[in-house]
């Protein structure tokens, strides 16, 4: 890889999209227009919420995959590699074909000042016209109202995953505040598929469809005849929205068939998200519970676990901005023990900027400067726990395990 290549690929690490964050239609809007407007015709499901829109994203692709449509998806952030976050068919976008659309855009449009997430999303669409895609899946980023995705004017579908407080310093610092933000993005006639959620938020959707003109279909959680290829008590409701919008999609001409629908849920797959790593023979769980609302989802399923009373490890990153204590508050319980780790290349929390925690003896806190120290703590152990570790907190410590796990398989 050249230069300009590691440049570009720099550019758009996890940090720096981070600090780049600048929410705003008008700058994506006349690159879009630049670049002939690509996929302008083509009809998109917009998945929005705080929690759950990247699994109802791989729900969606799964069952289109199996009913052999020809689709693009675009998704943040990503795990491994930027290409995961533009696929057509269930493929990433090559490298090459990446680098040379990005090259583009930035050779072209840099006197409109695009952020990372809004040159990505330029690159997607332009990647999609290519293609010949039929149908779009847009995962949004943060909010909605001012989302790089909602530059897209063709979004008939609006998907609502669970919507909860996050991204205060971006949305707001209430949950009404966020949800009209993400609300936002309703338009007349669009067709609004959500699982039920907390009652402000649901008072908001029906005010939101009633004002503008369009439609909503409330959905309970799947029953019990689907299986699903994604673990977790909260799976059945985000797959339910998937089911909603696919039936949505048949609605408008799309004819997906009852047997993609059972067959794509079973094979939908989505790294990261309570997710068991074998490393040296022993399980470590892996989840992105990143926030309030996750770390919520993430206790309610340690209550089903056979010896979850014994306690457990938490392995356990956080960014700075993110709300520790109601995380903290949520996961930790009696017999548990924490092993606070930093987010690698990112300002994270430290026990020293942390008062007391109630929720645990102070004995069973141990702070490690990186998160591979406290896996050798664990093995250090006399015993190893009676329930799986987990680590948790961020998208980018779980990836940054995940790849240093598949680093040292053998």
């Amino acid at each position: 890889m050249n230069n300009t290549n590691l440049k570009i690929f720099d550019f758009l690490s996890p940090k720096n999209e981070r600090d780049n964050i600048k929410l705003g239609l008008s700058r994506i809007k006349k690159a879009i227009q630049e670049l002939g407007n690509p996929c302008k015709n083509i009809p998109a499901i917009q998945v929005i919420g705080t929690n759950g829109k990247g699994s109802i994203a791989a729900y969606l692709e799964s069952i289109l995959f199996e009913s052999k449509r020809n689709f693009g998806v675009t998704t943040s952030p990503h795990l491994f590699d930027v290409c995961e976050r533009i696929r057509v068919n269930k493929k990433n976008i090559k490298k090459t074909d990446f680098e040379k659309i990005y090259t583009l855009i930035e050779k072209n449009f840099s006197t409109f000042e695009l952020t990372p997430f809004e040159k990505i999303i330029c690159c997607a669409l332009n990647f999609f016209e290519n293609q010949k895609v039929e149908l779009l899946i847009l995962e949004a980023g943060l909010g909605g109202r001012l989302d790089a995705t909602t530059a897209h004017k063709l979004r008939p579908i609006i998907a609502i995953g669970n919507i909860g407080l996050d991204h205060k310093e971006f949305l707001g610092d209430t949950i009404e505040k966020i949800a009209k933000e993400k609300l936002a993005v309703i338009e007349k006639n669009s067709i609004v598929i959500s699982c039920h959620q907390h009652s402000k938020v649901e008072n908001l959707i029906n005010k939101k469809v009633e004002e503008v003109g369009a439609e909503i279909i409330w959905k309970d959680s799947i029953s019990k005849s689907y299986e699903l290829g994604l673990k977790g008590i909260f799976q059945k409701q985000n797959a339910s929205v998937a089911i909603g919008a696919i039936e949505a999609l048949n609605k408008l001409g799309f004819n997906i068939k009852e047997k993609y629908i059972s067959e794509g849920l079973k094979k939908t797959t989505w790294n990261g998200r309570l997710e068991i790593i074998d490393y040296s023979n022993k399980k470590i769980l892996v989840d992105c519970a990143h926030n309030y609302p996750a770390a919520k989802a993430l206790s309610i399923e340690r209550s089903n676990w056979e010896n979850e009373e014994k306690g457990i490890y938490w392995i356990l990153g956080v960014q700075r901005q993110k709300d520790i204590y109601a995380i903290l508050k949520t996961l930790l319980k009696k017999n548990d023990y924490l092993l606070l780790v930093p987010v690698p290349n990112q300002l994270s929390w430290k026990l020293k900027d942390l008062p007391q925690i109630k929720e645990i003896d102070s004995k069973k806190i141990i702070e490690f400067e990186k998160f591979e120290f406290a896996i050798e703590y664990l093995f250090g152990l006399k015993k190893w726990p009676p329930n799986h570790p987990v680590l948790t907190g961020s998208i980018y410590l779980v990836a940054e395990f995940i790849k240093f796990a598949n680093k040292n398989k053998g």
